[in-house]
This record gives C-alpha cells, sequence and structure tokens, in this order.
C-alpha cells in the first residue's frame, strides 16, 4: 500500500549528556511494504535542535524588566516597588498562590508588602522565579531563607549547594544554625561534619560565637561529638 511507501518509524531518542538542547533521534526507513520489505533499508541520524530553556529564561527576564502586561506590586523592606505577574508567581510558590485562593489582603490590593527583604534580595529572588538563573554566592544564605518561606523547593536547593561548596571556618557555625532554624537536615549534617573536623579553627571565629549565642546546646552537641571520635 502506498501509505507504507517510505514509512519512517521513531525507534529511538536520547539526549545528549554533554549538552543541553541537543537530542539525537535515531528513525528507520522501513521502504514500501508491497517490496517485501521486512527488515530496514535505512538507518539515519538526525540532530534535532530544542529550543534552548535559555531563550525562554530571556524572555521572561525582558517581561520582569518592562513591567508589561503586570497584575502585581511586591514593596521591599526599604519601600522600593517592583511589579509581577501573578499567574508566575503562583505558578512557583505555593505559598504566593495561597494567598490569592484565600480572601487575603493582598488579593484585594494587588501589593505583597515583603517586609523581611530589602529591594536587592527582593530583586533576585524575583529573578530567580522568573528565570531560574543562579543566584549571587554572597546571597545564598538570605534566599535559602527566602525560598522556605515562599516553598521554592528549586530555589532551597540551588542555595543549600551554594552554602556547601562554599563552606568555610567562618561560616561553618553560621551555616549549621541556619539548618537547625530551617530544618535543613542536609546543611546542618555538612555543617556538623565540617565543624568537628575543624574544631579548633572554627571554635575561634565570630560565628561560633552567635552559635553559642544562640543555640548552646548544638555547640554542645557538637564539642561531646569531637570528645567520641578523639577517644
Amino acid at each position: 500500500m502506498d501509505c507504507f511507501k517510505y514509512c519512517t518509524r521513531l525507534i529511538h531518542t536520547t539526549h545528549d549528556s554533554h549538552t543541553t538542547n541537543t537530542v539525537f533521534i535515531v528513525y528507520v526507513d522501513f521502504g514500501s511494504r508491497s517490496q517485501g520489505y521486512d527488515t530496514p533499508v535505512a538507518v539515519y541520524l538526525q540532530i534535532h535542535e530544542i529550543q534552548n530553556s535559555t531563550t525562554i529564561s530571556k524572555d521572561l527576564a525582558n517581561i520582569l524588566a518592562s513591567k508589561e502586561f503586570s497584575d502585581l506590586t511586591l514593596v521591599s523592606q526599604d519601600k522600593i516597588e517592583f511589579n509581577a505577574h501573578k499567574i508566575l508567581l503562583c505558578a512557583r510558590s505555593e505559598v504566593f498562590a495561597a494567598m490569592f485562593r484565600n480572601d487575603l489582603e493582598e488579593k484585594k490590593t494587588g501589593i505583597i508588602q515583603i517586609e523581611d527583604m530589602n529591594s536587592k534580595l527582593l530583586k533576585e529572588l524575583l529573578n530567580y522565579i522568573y528565570t531560574d538563573k543562579k543566584i549571587p554566592k554572597e546571597m545564598a544564605a538570605d534566599l535559602f531563607v527566602a525560598g522556605n518561606k515562599y516553598a521554592m523547593s528549586g530555589l532551597q536547593e540551588m542555595c543549600e549547594n551554594v552554602l556547601i561548596e562554599t563552606m568555610s571556618v567562618d561560616t561553618a557555625a553560621d551555616i549549621l544554625l541556619l539548618g537547625d532554624r530551617h530544618s535543613s537536615g542536609r546543611l546542618k549534617s555538612m555543617a556538623v561534619q565540617f565543624a568537628i573536623k575543624n574544631i579548633k579553627s572554627v571554635s575561634m571565629t565570630k560565628s561560633w560565637k552567635r552559635l553559642r549565642a544562640n543555640n548552646h546546646d548544638l555547640c554542645t552537641d557538637i564539642l561531646e561529638k569531637v570528645v567520641k571520635e578523639r577517644l
């Protein structure tokens, strides 16, 4: 039958782990059934370029910057206003979505007061919401708190990775306290391990003093683990 002539069948797709935007698709040409072909007569590889998600990120970043079609205003701690789009915030955060599902003040006014974030931090939060862009390393701790507040697990994970990768003698105790306050077992575990391994240096830092002032029990637990490991 003519409908089988030069029939191509998609038999395999695979994503190349070395690139973010190429999918290799293998097609098999079975030729014409009327000619009695039961086996492939041609195998060929096509490379389909899938539009990189970076393009979408750029488009959304432009929308955020242009303020066009915005239907929401976020006001930072220092009274700087940011125009945003309700649908995007609700899609990215269940906390934002709950504000507009329920009869809250934000739903009536279209204004959200973000009283615990300055304009620099709020700007980076919005950049992440719209583009999934990498966060500034120096803001990882603050954005981790924001991710926790707005139930944004992707942001929290990104911040955790940065905090763990950049952990140092001076920051370990602060990261431990952060992980404990926001129920991040991963942060807490990595910080405890680092502190135990470098206890002499860590215990001399300002961050250790802050930890001792805010959660003396955590300090005691670490010191007890150090003693047990060295017995």
